[in-house]
């Protein structure tokens, strides 16, 4: 996958951040934003349909799907998580 600009790995580390803090808060419906992610991954924009572009596309969406525990994972490569 291409390098990305410092501007793009900020916003994808922001979506990092949000997407686990509000997994985090007691009573989000995960699997509505799972859902919601998915359907846009299902469904890629135009001119995102294959290749590299579609790879590019997906990335940010399947952090949004990942789980908590991942995302930690991600933000915290050094810790251990069980």
């Amino acid at each position: 996958m291409e390098q990305f600009s410092p501007f793009e790995q900020g916003v994808l580390m922001a979506l990092v951040s949000i997407s686990a803090t509000i997994r985090s808060t007691p009573g989000f419906d995960g699997a509505a934003l799972t859902k919601a992610a998915q359907y846009f991954t299902d469904n890629p924009a135009q001119g995102c349909e294959s290749g590299e572009a579609n790879k590019a596309y997906e990335w940010p969406l399947n952090l949004i799907k990942s789980d908590f525990i991942q995302m930690q994972k991600v933000l915290h490569p050094d810790k251990s998580y069980n």
